[in-house]
């Protein structure tokens, strides 16, 4: 499947007005790798823990993966073919994509930082000395690795603001070598700068902002019980299947069969209404997506079976794919496909 960072800003929908998701990717420590190899969990999950009920959602995204290539505006269609959106194996990580660029669109531009992907294709959006490389959004925070530069930030988010949407934040805390940033007309926000990540709040909903940063920056410094640790089954179907460019998962409640949501920050476009009822009653999982440089591509799928129906899970994961394999047992699922290419409409 040709997919190339234009498509996949425009699956987003914030390559213009939300003016966000770039080009991201890492190979280093800080964004996807393999962690020690392929049966070990990928590099990201050391940011990830679980919350008081012992559940995590996490969706990643590493754009070093997809192709440089700028395609004709004009000749791209719209859509991706329904049997592709009706695909979990490509649903998933695809609605989590559009879920986390307006995460990650709206949450940099509101505090002046779009410019540190590196990639962001809106002529209207001033590059920065800081590059984020990755991207990881992780129930109430949303980290981006890369190679910041804590001066140009810290200026940036103590500025003086220039609109009356903008906000001045001041230096309140502080964890390792992260400076914590708060609002300085004491709302509640917190993004957390260091020179290997930014992490900040995913919402407008969190309780305790400060300890929503602090939360995956202990977790990565092994200061904090991570998820992989909590639950043996979340080591075991990243381990399985989290190594690809998208990934979407998470265990317990986290674990949605619609990934949008109810919040309504996915957007109108393509896998942002789809909801996978074959998959509910899967206890917790993974699904992630590659793609070459030759137009093609490749999922893997891992989860733990749960109450989900394992008929209708065998039918449907990886059906739109050329090749499929799908093996349910012992409680669990797993499965891989690959495709030759991927058809796109004209959205008429």
């Amino acid at each position: 499947m040709t997919v190339n960072r234009r498509d996949v800003l425009k699956l987003t929908g914030v390559s213009m007005a939300a003016g966000a998701a770039g080009c991201l990717g890492s190979g280093d420590e800080s964004g996807n790798g393999n962690g020690d190899g392929e049966d070990s969990p990928p590099t990201y999950a050391q940011w990830l823990t679980t919350d008081d009920e012992g559940a995590v959602g996490f969706i990643y995204i590493d754009w070093s993966d997809f192709e440089d290539s700028e395609s004709d505006e004009e000749s791209q269609n719209d859509e991706l073919d329904e049997t592709y959106q009706n695909d979990p194996m490509m649903g998933l990580p695809m609605a989590g994509t559009i879920a986390a660029g307006f995460a990650i669109g709206f949450g940099l531009s509101s505090y002046g930082l779009t410019g540190v992907l590196e990639a962001t294709d809106s002529e209207d959006v001033e590059s920065l000395e800081s590059s984020a490389n990755a991207t990881l959004v992780a129930n109430q925070a949303v980290v981006l690795p890369g190679d910041i530069d804590t001066d140009e930030v810290a200026d940036i988010l103590t500025a003086e603001p220039e609109s009356a949407f903008a906000r001045q934040y001041e230096r309140t805390d502080g964890i390792d070598d992260y400076d914590i940033f708060t609002p300085a007309d004491g709302s509640s926000d917190a993004i957390a700068v260091s020179g290997g990540a930014i992490v900040f709040v995913s919402g407008n909903e969190v309780t305790d902002p400060v300890a929503a940063v602090k939360t995956p920056i202990e977790a990565a410094a092994g200061d904090a019980e991570r998820a992989t640790e909590a639950v043996a089954d979340v080591e075991w179907f990243l381990s399985a299947a989290g190594h690809g460019t998208v990934a979407y998962g998470g265990y317990g409640d986290e674990f949605e069969t619609n990934p949008s949501g109810d919040s309504g920050t996915s957007g109108d476009g393509m896998f942002s209404d789809v909801e996978y009822t074959e998959l509910e009653g899967l206890e917790g999982g993974v699904s992630t997506l590659s793609f070459d440089g030759d137009g093609g591509g490749s999922g893997e799928f891992a989860a733990v079976l749960g109450d989900a129906d394992a008929s209708a899970l065998e039918e449907s994961l990886g059906a739109s794919a050329d090749e499929r394999s799908v093996d349910v047992s012992d409680g669990r699922v797993t499965a891989s496909a690959t495709w030759n290419s991927a058809t796109w409409n004209d959205g008429e």
